[in-house]
C-alpha cells in the first residue's frame, strides 16, 4: 500500500493536511484533476479524487479557505456486488468532502458507490435567514444552492455550480474516465437517476438533501444534524415538508448538545417522521432501535462538548467519537440510517 493511501484512511489525517501526509493535500495543479488508488488492502476500496472543474470548466467556485482541497471524494468496494445505490453526502458549511471519510467509506464498504460531492456551501443559511419575516428565506437560498437559479440575495449561485450540474457533470465524467465501473446506471436522460440515490449531508448538507427529496422521489435521505433552521424559533420555514419522497424514506441523527439542537428538534417532525416512534439514543440502544426514523446521540465529541463539536460530531472524521479498536462508536446507527429495511423503518 502506498503512504499515500495510508493516509487517506488513517484517522489521524481526517483534514488530510497533517504534515505525516502533506502529498495527500496538495493543490488542484499539483495532483491534477483525477487521483485514484486503493485505499485498504483489507477491505479494498478504490477512490477517485476528482477537481470539480475537472468535470465542466463552467463551475469556478472554489473555496476560499482550504482551497487545496476542493475535490469530490469518490469510493468503491471492488469486491461489492453492483453498487446498486448511489450514496452521495454533502457536507457542511465551509466544510469539504476530505473532512468526512470515515462515512464515505463505511457507505462504500456497506456497497454503495459513494461520492463525497464538493458544492459552494460558502454561506451558512441558519445565520443569514435567522429573524428574517419571510418563511421562503431559506427555501430560497437552499434552492438557488440547488440548481443556480437566482432567487435569494444572500448567496449567489450559479447554474454550472449548482448541486444539480455538480453531481450531473461528475458522473458523466466517472461514466467517461471509468466506464467499467457502471456509473451510467445513476444517469438518466442526462440528469441524475434520483430513484436509485440515497442523498445525505451535514448541517447545511442536510438541508439541501431534504430539499431534493423533497423535489425528487429518491431512494433514501439521510439528515446529520439538520436541518438546523431557526429563523424564528418554534416556526417552520415553508419549505420543509414531505414532496415527492414519502416520509418513510427520511433518516435522522443529531446530538443532544449541539448548539443548533432547538432548531432540529422542530424541524423533524414537519417531516412526518414522528409516526415512526420517538427519537432513540443510540448508545442506550441498538439496532433496529425500534424502527424510528430519528435517532440521537450524547456521546462525547472528540474534542469535547465546545461549540460547533457536538454539531459536527454525527459524522465529522475529528469529532465523531472512536472506541479504543478505531471504530466509529456510531457505525451502527450509520449502519442502520443507510440501509435499514427495504422502504426504512418497521
Amino acid at each position: 500500500m502506498s503512504r499515500r493511501a495510508r493516509c487517506a484512511i488513517a484517522a489521524a489525517s481526517i483534514t488530510l493536511a497533517s504534515a505525516s501526509c502533506q502529498d495527500a493535500a496538495r493543490p488542484v495543479s499539483s495532483i491534477g484533476p483525477t487521483m485514484s488508488r486503493i485505499v485498504d488492502e483489507s477491505a479494498p476500496l478504490v477512490l477517485h479524487i476528482v477537481s470539480p472543474q475537472a468535470t465542466d470548466v463552467d463551475i469556478n467556485y472554489v473555496p476560499a479557505v482550504n482551497p487545496q482541497l476542493n475535490h469530490h471524494y469518490v469510493w468503491l468496494d471492488a469486491a461489492a456486488p453492483g453498487n446498486s445505490k448511489l450514496f452521495v453526502f454533502m457536507p457542511g458549511t465551509r466544510n469539504v468532502p476530505a473532512s468526512w471519510l470515515l462515512l464515505e467509506q463505511e457507505a462504500a464498504r456497506m456497497g454503495f458507490a459513494v461520492i463525497g460531492l464538493m458544492y459552494q456551501n460558502d454561506v451558512e443559511v441558519i445565520n443569514a435567514c435567522r429573524a428574517n419575516p419571510d418563511p421562503d428565506c431559506s427555501g430560497d437560498m437552499r434552492l438557488e444552492i440547488l440548481d443556480g437559479i437566482d432567487r435569494s440575495r444572500f448567496v449567489t449561485v450559479t447554474p454550472a455550480n449548482g448541486v444539480f450540474n455538480r453531481l450531473t457533470k461528475l458522473l458523466t465524467y466517472l461514466d467517461r474516465q471509468y466506464p467499467d465501473e457502471g456509473w451510467s446506471r445513476f444517469l438518466q436522460g442526462g440528469e441524475p437517476k434520483w430513484s436509485q440515490i440515497v442523498v445525505s449531508g451535514q448541517s447545511q448538507g442536510s438541508g439541501e438533501a431534504a430539499l431534493i427529496g423533497k423535489l425528487y422521489h429518491v431512494d433514501r435521505v439521510v439528515m446529520f444534524s439538520g436541518p438546523p433552521e431557526q429563523r424564528i424559533p418554534q416556526e417552520i420555514d415553508r419549505w420543509i415538508s414531505i414532496g415527492a419522497t414519502p416520509a418513510a424514506k427520511y433518516f435522522a441523527l443529531y446530538h443532544d448538545q449541539d448548539h443548533v439542537v432547538a432548531g432540529i428538534r422542530v424541524n423533524l417532525p414537519a417531516f412526518d417522521l414522528a409516526r415512526f416512534g420517538p427519537p432513540v439514543q443510540v448508545e442506550l440502544s441498538a439496532p433496529p432501535y425500534d424502527g424510528t426514523h430519528i435517532l440521537f446521540t450524547d456521546l462525547r465529541p472528540t474534542l469535547g462538548y465546545a461549540q460547533p463539536n457536538a454539531h459536527q460530531s454525527t459524522a465529522r472524521d475529528n469529532n465523531t467519537p472512536i472506541g479504543p479498536d478505531g471504530v466509529p462508536l456510531l457505525r451502527d446507527a450509520w449502519r442502520y440510517l443507510l440501509r435499514s429495511g427495504t422502504q426504512g423503518g418497521k
